[in-house]
């Protein structure tokens, strides 16, 4: 690369800018647009098309993020084999570069900068690296956040290894992410306050250190109490809190920073950070956008079905809600979109430790739900769970409000288990939340499921439900529709089917269709157990497992088990997992099992060809 070099015949190099781990950043002149000056990255990716084909996506997701205070993508170019991203040029400083500020400043900084981070997270997009290095400050006084670094997919990522590698920097490193811990929303509002301790005291929370000492100090030491902070101290500390769960949320830190700064609109950009995209399902690994010092940052996003997924302001069977898709107002907008919906965000896990000792389980069952066992005293095992529904049922009474949700109180004599059902307005969905004895005695289940109902409503009043963090592998039945699976081949070979009016279930993980002669189709995600012949009599349909349950389900319907991959829990609890696409037919008369498992085991094998290639 050199001065003056031309880019896909359109982009000027004048500057090469820096480089580093993740490419090298030059000022160009985009020669289309009066010579209007941008920053071109050419990213590094090991050369396999497949590297340089994530740069792409996540370059045009990085794309729909617009606000003020995030240095902006404009497009990515393919030149001579090389991928370049094109970026918005910023004519400023880093904040490291710039020296204390006055607290009113800071706060001003902080809260454009919060703005920024929460648009940058409606987007479903973790920075995973803000620093004073990688928040750009002009003449004017504006901060933009910058370097979110183009890398690999989140699910690849360990934020501290053995070997000392980690995702971020040491001093600016949430402290449950310095320890080996999952990097989510809170953990990007910790280093945001990080960021604004170095803007005010001119060190890192924890003083200035060589990177393990620093990463000791984060997992072990309390945060130096600031001597220039001043007003700003209280909302800080707040951001720097050891527990996530301690942390303001990011709108209501920009507001309480907006208001010490004398500028209440500070921060705010076009739009509502809350108001969702229809994205595709993409792992975002965003752009580096000015700085090269940047690491990873990921999300996942859904699927946009365009058939079945509907338009802003509809529900996935074409139903209306009560407002735009993602505005945080109506059921829609508090579930978002389902796929990526977090049920375990729903647990309150720390107020069920109460109980005795908890373990979450996020692959148990179908993949719209969460649960966590809790273990009392005397050996007592209760399963705690939630799940996510999608249907038009309404409350029964007796309910009660808590804020805009209903809540069922389950009347059931059953001395085994205990329900709430959580309604949301405008209709279209609902939440189930139920403790059930495994084994032993409980003495008030209900006690157990009220424990976390109160964590289940307040997140549902707050807002959208927050995102599963992890992405989904390649081929993952999470990324896949159970309607759209059976469409074609599959339902041409049930005789009197209604094809064109399936039961549709939450993120379309749940499809059902009905004959004319009355039999029911069923097709729903699972996760379970690995399947062997003890389970029933093994097929192999284009490569992939099926096994003939039989009656295992009900004595009127034959069930047949599809694997489409088998992996290690994402728990990290050393149990292996098998996703398995459930296939089950009840009689609409005097059908035998074995009619029905004919028949189901010939719609099969044209859905394991269906299914997409794994991971």
């Amino acid at each position: 690369m050199h001065t003056g070099q031309i880019i896909e015949g359109r982009y000027r190099l004048e500057e090469r800018l820096g480089a580093g781990g993740h490419g090298e950043v030059w000022r160009a002149a985009d020669l289309r647009l009066h010579e209007r000056p941008v920053a071109l990255k050419r990213t590094r990716y090991d050369g396999d098309e497949g590297g340089a084909n994530r740069v792409r996506r996540e370059a045009e997701n990085l794309a729909r993020i617009s606000h003020p205070h995030v240095v902006a993508v404009h497009d990515v170019v393919d030149d001579d084999g090389e991928v370049w991203v094109v970026m918005e040029f910023v004519a400023g400083r880093p904040l490291s570069e710039v020296g204390r500020v006055r607290a009113e400043e800071a706060a001003r900084y902080g809260a454009q900068l919060a703005g920024g981070l929460e648009a940058v997270h409606a987007h479903r997009i973790l920075h995973r690296d803000v620093k004073p290095a990688n928040v750009l400050v002009t003449d004017d006084g504006f901060a933009k956040l910058a370097d979110f670094g183009i890398s690999r997919p989140l699910h690849n990522d360990e934020t501290v290894t053995a070997t000392g590698a980690l995702t971020g920097t040491p001093g600016y490193l949430a402290p449950e992410v310095a320890k080996g811990g999952r990097f989510t929303e809170a953990a990007d509002v910790w280093s945001l306050g990080a960021t604004l301790y170095y803007a005010l005291e001119g060190t890192s929370p924890f003083g200035d250190d060589n990177a393990h000492a620093l990463l000791w100090k984060t997992v072990s030491e309390d945060v130096r109490p600031p001597t220039r902070a001043g007003s700003v101290a209280p909302v800080m500390l707040r951001m720097l809190a050891k527990k996530p769960s301690d942390r303001p949320r990011l709108r209501q830190a920009r507001q309480e920073l907006a208001a010490l700064a004398g500028d209440p609109t500070a921060g705010v950009g076009p739009g509502s950070a809350r108001q969702r995209p229809r994205p595709r399902w993409v792992v975002v690994a965003a752009a580096a956008l000015v700085l090269v010092a940047g690491l990873t940052t990921a999300a996942w996003s859904a699927l946009d079905r365009e058939e079945a997924g509907g338009t802003p302001g509809t529900t996935a069977d074409g139903g209306t809600t009560d407002a735009p898709f993602g505005s945080g107002t109506g059921t829609a907008g508090i579930i978002g979109v389902p796929a990526t919906a977090d049920p375990c965000a729903l647990l309150d896990v720390e107020a069920l430790g109460a109980f005795g000792l908890t373990r979450l389980d996020t692959d148990n069952g179908e993949l719209n739900r969460c649960d966590v066992f809790v273990t009392s005293d005397d050996g007592a095992v209760t399963e705690v769970s939630i799940k996510l529904w999608h249907n038009s049922e309404d409350p029964t009474e007796p309910n009660r409000r808590v804020g805009r949700i209903t809540v069922v109180d389950d009347e059931s004599d059953l001395p085994d288990e205990c329900s709430r059902k959580l309604f949301l307005p405008g209709g279209g969905y609902n939440i189930s939340l139920d403790a059930e004895a495994e084994s032993g005695d409980v003495d008030d289940l209900c006690a157990l499921a009220d424990a976390t109902l109160n964590q289940a409503t307040t997140v549902l009043n707050d807002g959208p439900i927050p995102r599963r963090e992890q992405a989904p592998p390649a081929g993952s039945l999470y990324t896949q529709s159970a309607c759209d699976l059976l469409t074609g081949a599959p339902l041409e070979r049930l005789p009197g089917v209604d094809a064109v009016h399936p039961n549709v279930g939450f993120a379309e993980w749940d499809c059902r269709w009905e004959t004319d002669d009355g039999k029911d189709l069923r097709v729903l995600f699972q996760h379970s157990d690995p399947r062997n012949e003890d389970d029933g009599e093994r097929h192999v349909f284009s490569g992939r497992e099926a096994y003939d349950e039989g009656d295992s389900w009900s004595a009127d319907s034959c069930l047949v088990s599809i694997v489409n991959r088998v992996a290690p829990s994402v728990d990290g609890d050393g149990e292996t997992v098998a996703e398995l696409v459930r296939l089950q037919l009840e009689a609409g008369g005097d059908e035998s099992v074995d009619e029905l498992c004919g028949l189901l085991l010939d719609i099969a094998e044209p859905v394991a060809a269906a299914l997409p290639a794994a991971s």
